[in-house]
């Protein structure tokens, strides 16, 4: 943003006070600034979220409830982590767009249920597995408000950006110069170019239709890379392998800081691939970032349902 004009009319402001007035009002700046500088940012931080909740409900008008596009392709995990889910008992039900008060009210309206019946007609009933494919708003937060450094001057790359909520989040609560989104689903381009157009972000942030592995220019020069859920659920293990090998070849740029959701260890553990993350990545504690974190994006600092500490961050060696 270009602030030249506002200096300018600060010192005409200056030019029309007295000496004695001047030196007041200087005096008063000087010792009120934290305050106004706090002030400011908590409007700017409102009406950021008044932002992002209006769009997360536009994208929820062009989604079905799952959030799951016409041309998607979701796989059940055969490995890993969720390789025991059940397709039958498993909700895809995404965090950006759903939060717990959203998915409450929709079971109180019979719109959605947190249980299934094992035995039709009984009480004898279990939990619904909920899976997520996008990073929730507190996360979105967590990630560039306490996880990252200053970003002035910075790209963030988010492969698999989906409905773009990373991007949204760094447009909104960063100060990073760019985002990239790279999307190999049509249909999640579209939609997200529709959002920025809209909201006009597209001056910071771009959507690349593309496959990840057509992008070793992008990843090679990114700042920050942010992989949430990315490929579990989208592609087979062999082709998962291979884009942990091919991350693990293009990703040299010492400094470069990657953002998981589950950590790279429990991701890359039941493939076979040649990622040696003692010589690539060193991981990053963030365990000191969470009681505040959690006190100020819950309201309780051991917030019992936080899903921020499955976020984890690395840099390259």
């Amino acid at each position: 943003m270009d602030t030249s004009k506002t200096k300018e009319n600060f010192k005409k402001f200056l030019s029309r006070l007295s000496n004695k007035d001047e030196l007041k009002f200087l005096g008063w700046l000087k010792n009120n600034i934290d305050d106004l500088v706090n002030e400011a940012r908590d409007t700017c931080c409102k009406e950021n979220d008044v932002i992002l909740d209006s769009l997360r409900d536009d994208i929820r008008q062009s989604l079905p409830q799952n959030a799951v596009s016409a041309t998607e392709n979701i796989q059940t995990p055969t490995i890993g982590m969720n390789s025991d889910c059940d397709p039958a008992t498993t909700v895809h039900v995404d965090a950006f767009l759903y939060d717990e008060e959203t998915v409450d009210d929709l079971c109180d309206e019979g719109k959605m249920s947190r249980n299934y019946c094992q035995k039709c007609g009984s009480h004898d009933v279990k939990p619904l597995t909920f899976i997520t494919h996008s990073a929730s708003v507190p996360q979105i937060k967590y990630i560039y408000q306490y996880l990252l450094p200053e970003l002035r001057g910075k790209t963030v790359v988010d492969v698999g950006s989906r409905t773009g909520a990373v991007l949204y989040g760094g447009y909104l609560f960063s100060n990073a110069d760019k985002m990239i989104g790279i999307e190999i689903d049509v249909s999640f381009c579209e939609l997200q170019q529709r959002i920025l157009d809209k909201y006009k972000m597209t001056d910071r942030v771009q959507i690349l239709h593309k496959d990840v592995l057509d992008c070793t220019a992008v990843i090679k020069k990114a700042d920050i890379i942010v992989l949430n859920n990315v490929f579990e659920f989208f592609m087979p293990k062999e082709i998962q392998e291979r884009i942990w090998n091919y991350l693990y070849d293009t990703l040299k740029k010492s400094g470069t800081i990657i953002v998981t959701v589950p950590s790279i260890e429990d991701t890359i553990s039941p493939l076979q691939t040649k990622v040696d993350l003692d010589k690539w990545v060193k991981k990053i504690d963030t365990s000191a970032t969470l009681p505040q974190a959690n006190l100020l994006l819950y309201g309780d600092e051991h917030h019992e349902d936080s899903d921020l500490e499955n976020i984890f961050v690395y840099k390259v060696l």
